[in-house]
C-alpha cells in the first residue's frame, strides 16, 4: 500500500509541485529533465496577464475591421480542444467572428468548410512542434485554396507555436497575419490558459482578462497543502486514491450546458495517466439526461459531477461535486483539472507530461501511407471485420459480435469512429454507446478518429489492458488531395484507422471493425439496433 501512503501522508504535495520538484514523478535524471521542460503551465497565468490587454485590443481590431466572419482553428489534441470548449460554452459576441475547430482528416469535414466559403475565414494553425501531421496537411490544403483567390494568402493565417519551430519560420516566410510564440515548457494538453487557448477565445470575443483573473482565485487556493482548503489537491488525491484501489473509471456527470468541457478533461486525464499499465478512464455523461441507470457506481468506477450553478438536486452517487457558476469560471476549472491530474500522477507513479504510446499509431499510419498498404484484416488473429447497412437484416449474430468471452468485470469498451464529426453522427454514436454499454454491462466510451489518437489513444495502448475496441469506418464519397503529398484526405484517414487497428491488434487487445455501407447515419442506427436486439 506504498502508493496510498504517499498520497495521504504527503502533506507537502502542493508545495513541492509549485516548487517544480520533479522528483514527485520520477527518480530517473533523464525523465526528470524532460518533466522540468513541461512545467510552464504553473506560471502561465503570470506570463499571460501582462500581454492580455494587447491581445484583447488586437482581437478587437480584427472584429472592428469586419474582414472575417469565421475563425477556424487547425490543430489536434491540446491545440484544438480548449478552443472548442470556448466556441461551445460562450455565446457569440456582436461583430466578432464565429469560432470553429477542425481537427479531423475526414474529407467530408474538409468539404463542409469549403462549402460554407473561405473568402472571409481566418485560419489559426496551432501546433506546438509545427510538424503535427494532421495540422500540417490541413494547413497545406487551405493555404492552397486561399492562394487561388487571394494574392496575399498569408493574410488569412495566424500561427501559434513554440519558438524555433518550423511553423514559426514558415509563417514569417509566407507573411502570416501574426505569429504567437508560446512558452516551450508547456505541453499541449496543459496549454489551455496560454496562447493556444486564449488567442482563439479573444478573437471570438471572450472576456479573457476576467477569465484569467478568476483563474487566479483558484491558483491561490492551490498553494495550500491541506486538501480541505485546496480544491485542486482534493480532486487529485481522490482521483489517485480511487484509481489505485481499482476504481479506474471516472464517470463524469456534466451538466448539459457544460458538456463540451468533457472532451478537454478526457484528453487531459487519459493521456496524462494512461501509461505503464495504469490509467484513469474518463467516461463522459450528460447530467441529468444520462443519469446513470446504465452506469451505476460500480466496483471499478467513481463519479465526479461538474454542475452549473448549484442545482436543487445533485447526483448522490457522485464522489465529488464541482460547480461552474459562470462560463468565465472556465479558466479556474481548466487549472483545477491540470493541477489535480498532475497530483494524481504522483500517486500513480507515472509521468503526466509525456505520451509514449501516441507515436505508435503515428508510425503505423506512416507505414500504411508510404508503402501504399491496405490493412488485411484476415491476418489479425482474433480481430473481426463486419460490414453493415440499413438494408441488411442480419448483419452479425450474438456469438460473433463480441467480446463477451474477453471482457472482465473491470473492462471497458471504446468505440472508435473514423467518421465525419457532424451533430447527427455524434447523436447516433451516443445511442450506439448506450446500447453497447447495456449489452456488455461495462463502461463504454466513444471517440472520433483521428481526434482520439491524441487523447484517449494513449490510455488505450499504454494503460491497463482491459479495453476492447469497436472501430467504425465508412467509404468516403468525396476526397481532396493534399498539396505536396501523394495522397488525399480519404487515404490519410483510412491509413490512420488501419494504423491504429494494427497497433491494438499487435498488443493482443480485442478489436473489431464495422464498415458502414450506404447511408452513414442509417447504418449507424442499424448497428445500434444490432446491440439493442441482443441486449
Amino acid at each position: 500500500m506504498k502508493n496510498f501512503k504517499k498520497i495521504l501522508a504527503g502533506n507537502d504535495l502542493a508545495t513541492r509541485l509549485w516548487s517544480k520538484d520533479v522528483s514527485l514523478w520520477s527518480a530517473d535524471p533523464e525523465v526528470q529533465q524532460s518533466i522540468q521542460n513541461r512545467l510552464g503551465w504553473l506560471d502561465v497565468v503570470d506570463w499571460m496577464l501582462p500581454q492580455i490587454d494587447e491581445l484583447v485590443a488586437w482581437a478587437g481590431s480584427i472584429a472592428k475591421a469586419k474582414s472575417f466572419d469565421r475563425v477556424i482553428v487547425l490543430g489536434m489534441g491540446g491545440s484544438s480542444l480548449a478552443p472548442e470548449v470556448f466556441s461551445r460554452l460562450f455565446e457569440p459576441v456582436a461583430d466578432y467572428p464565429m469560432l470553429e475547430v477542425l481537427d479531423s482528416t475526414s474529407p467530408e469535414m474538409v468539404d463542409a468548410v469549403l462549402a460554407r466559403g473561405i473568402e472571409r475565414t481566418l485560419f489559426i494553425v496551432a501546433s506546438k512542434s509545427g510538424t503535427t501531421l494532421e495540422t500540417t496537411d490541413l494547413y497545406r490544403f487551405f493555404f492552397n485554396q486561399v492562394e487561388s483567390f487571394n494574392e496575399t494568402p498569408g493574410s488569412q493565417f495566424i500561427a501559434i507555436t513554440d519558438g524555433g519551430s518550423w511553423l514559426e519560420s514558415h509563417a514569417a516566410e509566407q507573411g502570416f497575419l501574426r505569429t504567437f510564440v508560446n512558452p516551450s515548457d508547456i505541453g499541449g494538453r496543459y496549454s489551455a490558459l496560454s496562447f493556444f487557448g486564449l488567442v482563439p477565445a479573444a478573437l471570438y470575443g471572450v472576456n479573457v482578462k476576467t477569465l484569467l483573473e478568476r483563474a487566479i482565485v483558484m491558483l491561490k487556493t492551490a498553494h495550500s497543502d491541506a486538501a480541505d482548503e485546496n480544491p485542486c489537491l482534493q480532486l487529485g488525491i481522490q482521483m489517485a486514491t480511487h484509481a489505485l484501489s481499482g476504481r479506474d473509471k471516472m464517470m463524469l456527470l456534466i451538466a448539459e450546458p457544460l458538456s463540451s468541457i468533457g472532451g478537454w478533461i478526457e484528453q487531459l486525464v487519459a493521456e496524462s495517466t494512461g501509461k505503464q499499465g495504469v490509467g484513469i478512464l474518463p467516461v463522459c455523461m450528460t447530467y441529468p439526461e444520462e443519469m446513470p441507470e446504465h452506469y451505476p457506481e460500480a466496483a471499478d468506477s467513481f463519479n465526479v459531477a461538474l454542475l452549473q450553478h448549484s442545482p436543487d438536486t445533485v447526483p448522490e452517487e457522485s464522489a465529488l461535486h464541482l460547480t461552474l457558476d459562470s462560463p468565465l469560471d472556465l479558466g479556474a476549472e481548466f487549472f483545477r483539472w491540470e493541477f489535480a491530474t498532475a497530483i494524481a500522477a504522483v500517486g500513480m507513479e507515472v509521468n503526466p507530461f509525456d505520451e509514449p504510446n501516441v507515436s505508435e499509431a503515428k508510425q503505423s499510419t506512416n507505414s500504411f501511407i508510404q508503402e501504399g498498404r491496405v490493412l488485411n484484416l484476415q491476418l489479425t488473429g482474433d480481430s473481426t471485420d463486419f460490414s453493415i447497412s440499413a438494408q441488411e437484416e442480419s448483419v452479425v449474430d450474438g456469438d460473433s459480435v463480441g467480446f463477451a468471452g474477453k471482457l472482465a468485470a473491470n473492462s471497458y469498451v471504446a468505440i472508435l469512429a473514423y467518421l465525419p464529426m457532424t451533430e447527427e453522427a455524434v447523436l447516433q454514436l451516443e445511442q450506439l454507446r448506450f446500447q453497447v454499454a447495456c449489452y456488455y454491462d461495462v463502461a463504454c466510451t466513444a471517440g472520433f478518429g483521428p481526434r482520439y489518437l491524441h487523447s484517449t489513444g494513449q490510455l488505450h495502448k499504454g494503460g491497463a489492458t482491459t479495453g476492447a475496441f469497436i472501430q467504425i469506418v465508412d467509404e468516403s464519397t468525396v476526397d481532396h488531395a493534399v498539396p505536396g503529398r501523394d495522397y488525399g484526405f480519404a487515404k490519410l484517414i483510412r491509413a490512420q484507422a488501419d494504423g491504429d487497428f494494427s497497433v491494438l491488434s499487435e498488443k493482443d487487445l480485442p478489436v473489431m471493425r464495422f464498415t458502414l455501407k450506404g447511408d452513414r447515419l442509417q447504418s449507424l442506427s442499424a448497428l445500434a439496433s444490432v446491440f439493442a436486439d441482443m441486449a
